[in-house]
């Protein structure tokens, strides 16, 4: 299918020059200036709240396709333990992530859910401050390269791999002006959006075609034969 080689073409194009923004290979227009090199702790703060009774806001579940209400997630049904009390609180805008990966893979989530939800005491909370812009970070730390060979760094023997927030906060990474994150994290914005567009493009028509083969197969609509 065309769009479908569409779709695949245009996530390539973007996730390859998503990896040259990231790292200041390729700039866009307006923008120059070297990049600073920082320890991500020092633009972090550790958000530390736990729930004080059972469900007191709702279960949130940060996965490697983003971040989700959990009963949506498991088709309503509740997965975490029984009494949640305990649990760190994930504010709007703050971060979440499953401290250990047993294939080196770390996805970074954002709440845009819910004013707070919760997620497990595996998850630590974060936000950022000092001139760092939190969507670009996210994209930093899923899509770049910096990240990905510090995760292998803390790899020390057995399957699994730790990153507890700690070791987070010792993360050097190179970043542009706040006013250029904030242009990367738009631009990757814009390129999602036209992408999603043409996804549910794609999901309209495959729809539309299952519905007519089904007005086809049950004789409802006839096929007229061409009489030339």
């Amino acid at each position: 299918d065309l769009k479908e080689k569409l779709i695949e073409e245009k996530k390539k194009q973007k996730k390859g020059l998503m990896q040259k923004l990231l790292t200041g290979e390729v700039r866009l227009p307006g923008f120059e200036g070297e990049w600073n090199l920082v320890r991500l702790g020092d633009h972090l703060i550790k958000y530390i709240e736990k729930t004080e009774h059972n469900n007191q806001y709702p279960v949130l579940t940060s996965s490697r396709n983003g971040i989700f209400f959990q009963k949506d997630y498991f088709d309503g049904n509740d997965v975490a333990s029984k009494d949640n009390t305990g649990y760190n609180v994930v504010p709007r805008g703050y971060f979440t992530y499953r401290h250990m990966s047993d294939d080196l893979i770390f996805k970074f989530n954002i709440n845009t859910l819910v004013d707070k939800g919760i997620v497990s005491t595996l998850y630590p909370v974060f936000t950022t401050k000092g001139g760092m812009d939190s969507n670009f970070l996210k994209l930093k730390l899923n899509e770049g390269n910096e990240f990905k060979r510090y995760a292998l760094s803390q790899k020390q023997g057995g399957s699994r791999t730790y990153m507890y927030f700690s070791k987070l906060e010792e993360l050097r990474l190179r970043i542009p002006s706040y006013d250029e994150q904030m242009a990367i994290s738009s631009f990757s914005l814009v390129a999602d959006k036209e992408i999603n567009l043409l996804e549910q493009e794609l999901e309209a028509l495959k729809l539309q075609k299952k519905g007519l083969m089904q007005l086809l197969l049950t004789g409802i609509v006839r096929v007229t034969p061409d009489k030339n």
